[in-house]
């Protein structure tokens, strides 16, 4: 018995690879990912930030020219055009502080002129209705809104028609003179910028007028001299430049006005050497822009704006 049990050798229980590799496996996975190391974290890109886009104002060139215009009808005198002008510049941009201020600041002188103006027109309504007309054509003009001269003028249309309906016929037309009343009397009172306004309204209707020619021809040259007096040689320029040069005395004028405007050039030239070489380069560049309006191809004046408008930028850089 003990050597047949010592004769018979243990049975194994022999196992298919597939159930060995079920056991195994979960045992390599454990091993395997426990000596990985995590994987690294990617490291933060560099973003390269881009200056936001200059935005370039496609209309302020307008808007300034306008401005500028508004600025010297002004100083001319001539409130109801540069009332306009600060309009329409209003138009293009709606928040301009300049336009709102010129609008509201000539509105007002334009209101006080007005009054006086209707008041002169009632005190000679009486005794001499025509220039009564005038003053109220004038303050109509500075105040086109005004009721009370409205109801003046309609009045005094209500008779002209009349009197030209029971004027025989064939009768000259008489609509030229109330095309020149206003001009006129602008003219006489030596409001030359304003009458120049009206004479070229009247111009418009009667091209070929003689009179509104010969005054509108007076006016610019009246008003030429003026500027010219007062140092404003560019201004004067545009004044003689629309006459022929057999105008009065206007081709002694003009070499006069060329002759000043180049001295001023030249002056304004050295003022902007003196102002660049105390470092004072903006005050330097607004005085070399002068000699460019007057001489545009000057090339030394250019080239310095551009050198003084490098430093400025340099200067801002190191702040």
């Amino acid at each position: 018995m003990i050597s047949e049990a010592r004769s018979q050798k243990p049975a194994y229980r022999s196992h298919s690879p597939e159930v060995l590799f079920c056991i195994l496996y979960p045992v390599f996975c454990i091993l395997f990912f426990a000596c990985v190391p995590p994987p690294a974290k990617p490291k933060p890109s560099l973003e390269i930030t881009k200056p936001p886009p200059v935005i370039i104002d496609p209309f302020k060139s307008v808007l300034d020219e306008h401005l500028k215009r508004a600025l010297s009808l002004e100083k001319q005198g001539e409130i109801p055009g540069a009332i306009e002008e600060f309009k329409i510049a209003l138009t293009i941009d709606q928040t301009n502080d300049e336009a709102k201020a010129g609008v509201k600041r000539l509105s007002a002188m334009a209101d006080i002129e007005a009054e006086k103006h209707y008041q002169k027109g009632l005190s000679l309504k009486k005794n001499d209705p025509s220039k009564a007309r005038t003053e109220f054509l004038i303050a109509l003009r500075l105040k086109p809104d005004n009721p009370l001269v409205i109801e003046e003028l309609k009045g005094w249309h209500i008779f002209i028609a009349k009197s030209r309906l029971l004027a025989p016929s064939g009768e000259t037309d008489t609509g030229v003179e109330d095309y020149l009343s206003v001009a006129l009397s602008l003219y006489e009172d030596g409001d030359y910028a304003g009458a120049i306004q009206e004479f070229l309204k009247a111009k418009e209707k009667y091209p070929k007028n003689p009179e509104i020619i010969k005054h509108l021809n007076l006016s610019y040259y009246k008003q030429g001299v003026a500027h010219f007096e007062k140092g404003e040689y560019k201004n004067a320029l545009q004044m003689f430049l629309n006459l022929k040069p057999d105008f009065e005395k206007v081709g002694d004028y003009i070499k006069k006005v060329k002759a000043g405007l180049k001295k001023m050039a030249e002056n304004s030239y050295k003022n902007g050497l003196k102002l660049f070489r105390e470092q004072k380069l903006t005050q330097a560049i607004e005085q070399w822009k002068i000699v460019l309006e007057i001489e545009p191809e000057h090339k030394k004046a250019r080239e310095y704006i551009e050198k003084a408008k490098n430093l400025l930028k340099s200067l801002e850089q190191l702040k």
